[in-house]
């Protein structure tokens, strides 16, 4: 395939698209500009290019898990100028490609929805170990190096280095490169792997190392992207790396060599990381990818215990080799500090082997006994007030024996900070599968409980239940827990109907809450995340908890009947506070009422710390 021929593939937008495009980019303003921290789902950051003012859209990951995905659009990695531009009509400049998932990660990657859905033919590319870089054109002779979100950092800056080595290795140049994507309207889509800039989890020799062509997209609304055998060709005359190429018929045959190289945990003497594999739905171009545990997603995870550990931080394991490397890694840092100053970018390989080493020779290449814990639960509500978390408490207390670790619960304001947590630790003592009843809607809260029970319970799951705010307005979602409150009455230990200025407590929670981020810091401790709608009914709340739980966990959570459900529904609605405030002690929230000055500083939170446990009645 020829420079010229490729021309006549080029796509650019009809009339129709830009007026979607346009709406498009008045939509994602709109929500990056959001008053609302529990609506900004959508961020944006402006860089100035060489006079251009390009804008980098980055949305939350969690959603977009969603189906139907909340999302303005699904792409990952997406420049654009903005609505106002004095270039003339607002364009894509990069587009990288829809987010796609790995296998069984989400309900259209399982095996049968694949078989059912999908036609061939398969393209199977190896999934390279680097970082996504895009290159795309701002005008017939200046190109866009970009990371996946951002323009001028370490990703990038490295990557428009190495697009001038494979170029001048070619005898192109970067004019040429940027005429060819100028006139097809394109971004070239490559992983960056240079084990001299960073190391990733997978080697890279110097012979290999580079940027790899494994991708070319138009810049266009909905995702366009070329077969991989084209993309090969176009590396070939640029002088950059190809990602290996496989094609098949059949998914089956396809997911044979997948399986091949699962069980031998190499492919043509290497570990990967996996596959992507393209094929098609309804017409359109569809992507998903294999990933494999070991070695790469267990060394991975070996590569962030480390990094967890030198900032002081809690980590998971999925792995049965994980904790001997995690015991056997701190010992190395408190003895070996120097060996891990650059730990972030260097050190990765060198530490894993040596931890290989140690662990062959400690055990003779056997495996690790590891002392089997029965899993704990701990379900942590991600809720503002009027949700209806402990309805939903109170009945998976009685469906599945769940303690009830309640924070309304307490009987003095005065009561000192982290009782709270330390009451779901003692839960968690002695009980397999705990409820966290608070609110938790700010970042600290979740961090500090997640945090703290992870200290005392390594092994426990983690799971936030998620009253999403982002699909209604807030006006719409205080109308209806209003409602709630104002049916309930006087039956809650602290918030009751009659308090003065119940409304602006309310809004003060909703104004305050954070959207759940498992990329953060605060969330990152969360090992499943079950969605749920604040102005949905209870019985429509409660079966999706279920159905959360039970398709996670089936082998501690049995799925009951419905007469079940209904019965532990009732009972839930039924319920009334045994613990109430007295005039003498005093509500958690009376300082809220009594001076409003307090709600300028932003520092000041409602935080409820005590609680009692309501352990289920037989």
């Amino acid at each position: 395939m020829s420079l010229q021929s490729t021309k006549a593939s080029g796509k650019f937008m009809t009339p129709e698209e830009q007026d979607d495009f346009e709406q498009l980019l008045r939509k994602m303003t709109d929500i990056s500009q959001s008053t609302s921290a529990s609506q900004r789902i959508v961020l944006q950051k402006t860089y100035d290019v060489s006079g251009h003012t390009i804008t980098s859209w980055r949305s939350i990951d969690f959603y977009y898990k969603k189906n139907p995905c909340p999302l303005p659009t699904q792409a990952r990695g997406f420049f654009t100028s903005s609505l106002d531009s004095v270039e003339g009509k607002p364009r894509i400049y990069a587009r990288g490609y829809d987010k796609f998932f790995n296998v069984n990660e989400v309900p259209k990657t399982e095996w049968d929805w694949i078989r059912a859905n999908t036609q061939g033919p398969y393209e199977m590319t190896i999934k390279e170990d680097g970082c996504l870089i895009l290159v795309s054109a701002i005008d017939e002779t200046t190109l866009l190096v970009t990371s996946k979100h951002a323009i001028y950092v370490p990703h990038s800056d490295t990557a428009s280095v190495w697009v001038d080595k494979h170029l001048a290795l070619a005898g192109r140049t970067r004019e040429e490169l940027a005429a060819f994507l100028h006139n097809l309207n394109a971004t070239a889509v490559f992983e960056l792997c240079d084990d001299s800039f960073e190391e990733h989890v997978l080697e890279y020799p110097e012979e290999t190392r580079g940027l790899y062509l494994h991708g070319i997209n138009h810049n266009t609304l909905e995702l366009n992207t070329w077969a991989s055998e084209d993309v090969a060709r176009v590396a070939e005359q640029f002088g950059f790396r190809k990602a290996g190429l496989y094609k098949f018929d059949t998914m089956d045959e396809g997911k044979a060599l997948a399986d091949r190289v699962r069980d031998d945990k190499m492919f043509n003497g290497r570990a990967i990381e996996g596959f992507v594999v393209r094929c098609r739905v309804d017409s359109k171009p569809y992507m998903f990818k294999i990933k494999y545990d070991e070695p790469y997603l267990m060394f991975y995870e070996w590569q962030k215990i480390t990094s967890k550990i030198l900032s002081d931080k809690p980590y998971r394991t999925r792995y049965a080799m994980s904790e001997p490397y995690a015991r056997w890694v701190k010992k190395e840092i408190r003895l070996h500090p120097e060996a891990f100053i650059s730990f972030g970018t260097k050190g990765v390989f060198r530490t894993r082997k040596r931890f290989l080493k140690y662990y062959e020779e400690a055990n003779s290449g056997m495996p690790m006994e590891v002392e089997a814990v029965a899993p704990k639960i701990v379900l942590v509500p991600v809720a503002t007030i009027g949700c209806g978390k402990t309805t939903m408490g109170h009945a998976l207390s009685k469906l599945f024996g769940f303690a009830h670790v309640q924070s309304d619960n307490i009987r003095s304001k005065n009561q000192g900070k982290g009782l709270f947590n330390k009451a779901v630790i003692e839960a968690l003592d002695v009980n397999d599968l705990v409820f966290a009843d608070r609110n938790n809607h700010i970042r600290v809260m979740r961090q500090s409980l997640t945090n703290a029970v992870y200290a005392e319970h390594p092994g426990c799951y983690q799971v936030a239940l998620y009253w999403a705010h982002n699909k209604a307005s807030v006006e719409h979602i205080l109308e209806t827990t209003g409602e709630r409150v104002n049916k309930r009455g006087e039956d809650h230990q602290s918030l009751v109907a009659s308090l003065p200025n119940v409304c602006q407590i309310m809004e003060h929670f909703v104004g305050g809450f954070a959207p759940v981020d498992i990329d953060t810091d605060a969330d990152q401790l969360f090992h499943n995340v079950i969605e749920l709608d604040p102005l949905a009914d209870a019985e429509t709340t409660l079966v999706t908890i279920i159905d959360g739980l039970c398709n996670a966990y089936p082998q501690i959570i049995r799925r009951p009947g419905n007469d079940e459900i209904q019965a532990a529904l009732q009972a839930a609605l039924d319920y009334k506070p045994d613990v109430l405030y007295s005039s003498t002690i005093g509500s958690p929230f009376d300082n809220m009422c009594k001076d409003k000055k307090k709600k300028k500083n932003k520092n000041k939170k409602a935080e409820v710390e005590d609680a009692f446990i309501t352990l289920p009645k037989d």
